[in-house]
Formats: structure tokens, sequence, C-alpha cells
């Protein structure tokens, strides 16, 4: 099966892995555009493209007329806002795990009624989880979907990405409507996240939508801010 990955995808996986693996030390200069188009067998544009896509994550730093360079940031770099924390952990070369804290189902208050486009009353999965990457605790998550579109979840699942399952189902999202604020870590998200109480946490609630406009999850995220930010990229 041919690969859909974008090729300048392969430029970015190549310097990240480099960067994991300590091959790339912070402040070190990386490999020239020509040496990566050689070796990735893509062109200069290709790796021109994959390497600016790294500079606005913050990621590296080029210098007019001396190179690339490595930016000694955190190990856990930027992610996008939103949903699919598995494969954004995935796609900065680390590894995704989940601790599942509860699955059961409950019926829709008032405010769940109006967000899923639901009746009062009707059954909900709710699915309690800290995520990690790399075995460092990253967010705290809070998920409800609507029984009738995902009636079915297990423990399993929820250990892994909900939505690549659902995916294996027919079930994709077409939109996602996203709030996201500050707030400060309690006793109990502290915890959770190993941080002091008090802590800064980025809040974001996502309402998943169907092509329909159907919402068929809402999800509640606290993300730790210690080795963490969220990043939105903005197109013209």
């Amino acid at each position: 099966m041919i690969s859909k990955k974008p090729k300048y995808e392969i430029v970015k996986d190549y310097i990240l892995s480099k960067i994991k693996n300590g091959i790339y030390q912070p402040h070190q200069v990386i490999e020239s555009e020509f040496e990566l188009s050689e070796k990735l067998d893509v062109s200069r544009i290709t790796v021109r493209r994959g390497i600016e896509e790294l500079v606005n994550e913050k990621i590296l730093t080029k210098k007019k007329g001396i190179g690339t360079f490595v930016n000694p940031l955190p190990k856990f770099f930027g992610f996008k806002a939103g949903i699919g924390f598995s494969s954004e952990v995935k796609s900065r070369g680390l590894v995704p795990s989940t601790k599942l804290l509860k699955l059961e189902k409950i019926r829709a208050s008032e405010d769940q009624a109006s967000d899923m486009r639901v009746n009062l009353g009707d059954e909900l999965w709710l699915v309690e989880r800290i995520r990690y990457a790399d075995e460092v605790p990253i967010s705290y998550e809070l998920e409800y979907f609507d029984s009738t579109i995902v009636p079915y979840l297990t423990s399993e699942i929820c250990e892994n990405s909900i939505y690549e399952y659902l995916k294996t189902q027919g079930v994709e999202y077409q939109f996602v409507d996203q709030q996201i604020s500050a707030t400060l870590s309690d006793e109990k998200i502290s915890k959770y996240l190993n941080l002091k109480v008090n802590s800064p946490l980025i809040d974001t609630k996502n309402i998943a939508c169907l092509e329909n406009g159907k919402p068929f999850n809402v999800g509640y995220a606290l993300y730790q801010t210690d080795s963490f930010y969220l990043m939105h990229t903005v197109y013209k």
C-alpha cells in the first residue's frame, strides 16, 4: 500500500527522530538542505517545507548564512490543539499510553443534551482517562459519546485511541467546535498530572461532529504546561 503521507512529513519525522535519539543535540546545526534532499530522496523544496514547519513549531531556528539549529526545547514540544492525542504523540516520535479511570453509561444532563443534541436523560458513554507521552502524564480527559452512534466501547478500546477504533467502524468527525481557556490545577488534577496545586493548565472543550453536523463526542481536557504547550497553525 502506497503511503499518502506528504513528503515533507518524511523530512519532519527524520529530523524529529534524530532529536529524540540524541543525534541532534540542542544548539547543533542539522544537515544541509542538499544533504537531506539526497539522503531522503526528496526535492530541496520538500526539505525546505519540512524545515519551515519545524521552525514554525519552534523546534528549529534558521540563521542566515550559517545553517539550521536545534532549539533547546523541552522534550514534549507543541501539539496542535484538538482531538487525536495518540496521533499527535506518535507524530513527535513519542509513545502514547493511557490510564483508564472510568468507563460507564450515564444519562444526559441538560448541558450534555444541549451539546450532543440529544434528549435529556438519553444514554451516553462517559470515559475518564489520563493520557501520557513517553510515560509522562500530559492531560486529564473527560469524554462523552452518544451511545446511539457509538454503541460499543470497552476498557481495551479506551486504553488506546478511541478515534482510531471509531474510524474502523465508519465513524469520523468532519469538524470540531473548540473552546480553549486557562485554569489552575486542583488537588485531584495535580495528583493525576504530577503537578503542584494551582499549576497553570490549558483547558479545552471539543465538540466533534459528523458530516451531517450531528455531534457524537463532547470532550474536556486539561493539559499540563510544564513540558507542553498547544499550538495552532493559522493559514491565510
